[in-house]
């Protein structure tokens, strides 16, 4: 959820239980206006009736109680403290007009007028409490809408103007890759806040680049440095293995140094790919066909596969052909299938599906499925010591900088490695 979507829930959520609150102090300011208001008319008509009473105006008195609003009547003599004593009473009255009990505001009073009381009673309709909660709370869910529409246009609004240099600055920075060696230009913005942001970032990716060019630098030197010493080491094994006068101890001892030497170059080279493969060194990118590169890399391993006896069986429902470095390709499917060589039984059998969207490399092994970590490097099950610990490793770097999705299967008694297209990369 986008962060003004989330404020605008945050307003909304908090404007009801305050809706709720001004509904019901509005209600009882209401009521009590209204009840203010038919006391204080109540009185004057009381008072105008006491008038009509000293004058002895009989026919005001008489419109005033044809109206239906009040009635006059002799009583019998009463208690002083009574006279002139007004009572304010609700009551029920029948409308005729609307055929029903509606709620009235009554005063009674007892007057004296000369030596004759009066029993006077006067009426007002008023309003319904019903009618008048349904009506307050039909405005606060009216209102409730309109806050809600009016968040939407303002939140459209401000995601259109306000906050616009900020999706340009993380759309930027989603492009943005130390090896390019370019810092994106961020919009410039009058928010103090953005300006900050965009500083602080054009400082971050400046260090970002340095740092990456220094430790390509350092890496390329350093695997350049050492592979010159290994290199005339190598040579010079190679030479007293060729030699005479050796004894037996002292050649298991060259083919020991040989041999951790070969696996020292080997190391080396293979650090130096993932080095390159991490700091996207590879570029660039074409249409590279999987049924070519698996038939190039069969080729290659041809020998190893006929020293294991390993049977290939290769099924080819369509091409997988995907975007991506032709290089990191065919390394890719190189560590897969040196993978499923090294990996397998004697006279077992790899199996090559190659779809259209898919390809699944599976191979015969050990009868339980692989710990997820050997796609961590130096990382392995195996007891080979020709395996560095870091194929599945180089094969996750590469799906990972392709836009390939890999992942693993153990299934009858198989281990299953399947490479898809992510939609990004997928041909159409």
């Amino acid at each position: 959820m986008k962060l003004l979507a989330k404020t605008s829930l945050y307003y909304l959520i908090f404007s009801i239980p305050i809706l709720i609150l001004s509904g019901y102090i509005c209600f009882h300011i209401i009521t009590r206006e209204v009840r203010q208001s038919n006391n204080e008319l109540l009185v004057n008509r009381k008072e105008l009736i006491e008038n009509y009473l000293k004058e002895n105006d009989t026919i005001s008195l008489r419109i005033i109680t044809k109206s239906s609003e009040a009635t006059i009547k002799k009583i019998a003599k009463t208690n002083a403290k009574e006279i002139s004593i007004p009572i304010f009473s609700d009551t029920l009255i029948y409308d005729k007009k609307e055929n029903e009990l509606a709620e009235n505001r009554l005063l009674s009073s007892v007057l004296e007028v000369g030596n004759t009381n009066y029993s006077i009673k006067i009426w007002r309709s008023t309003l319904e409490y019903n009618e008048l909660f349904r009506g307050i709370f039909t405005s606060l869910v009216i209102l409730l809408i309109l806050l809600f529409v009016t968040y939407l246009i303002i939140n459209f609004w401000i995601s259109k103007t306000v906050w616009k240099p900020f999706y340009q600055t993380v759309s930027n920075l989603k492009k943005f890759r130390a090896s390019d060696n370019v810092i994106p230009r961020l919009a410039s913005t009058s928010v103090t806040e953005f300006d900050e942001l965009n500083l602080s970032l054009n400082v971050m990716m400046q260090k970002m680049i340095v740092d990456f060019n220094s430790q390509k630098k350092f890496t390329e030197n350093a695997s350049h440095e050492i592979q010159t010493p290994l290199a005339v080491i190598k040579s010079k094994i190679d030479l007293l293995i060729q030699s005479e006068n050796l004894k037996e101890n002292e050649m298991k001892l060259i083919v020991a140094i040989d041999y951790a030497c070969s696996k020292i170059i080997r190391l080396n080279k293979t650090f130096l790919l993932l080095t390159k493969i991490e700091n996207r060194q590879f570029n660039t990118t074409e249409k590279v066909s999987f049924e070519n590169t698996v038939d190039n890399s069969l080729v290659f391993f041809e020998e190893h596969i006929q020293a294991n006896k390993i049977e290939i069986i290769k099924k080819i429902e369509n091409d997988f052909c995907v975007l991506m470095n032709a290089d990191l390709c065919l390394v890719l499917v190189n560590n897969l299938l040196q993978n499923a060589i090294r990996h397998n039984i004697n006279s077992g059998n790899i199996e090559i599906f190659i779809e259209k969207n898919k390809i699944t490399i599976s191979n015969l092994g050990v009868n339980n499925p692989i710990d997820n970590q050997l796609f961590e490097r130096f990382h392995k099950n195996s007891t080979s010591q020709e395996s560095l610990g870091l194929g599945l490793s180089i094969v996750k770097e590469i799906v990972e900088v392709s836009g390939l999705v890999f992942y693993y299967k153990f299934t009858n008694g198989k281990h299953c490695f399947i490479l898809t297209k992510d939609n990004i990369n997928e041909l159409k």
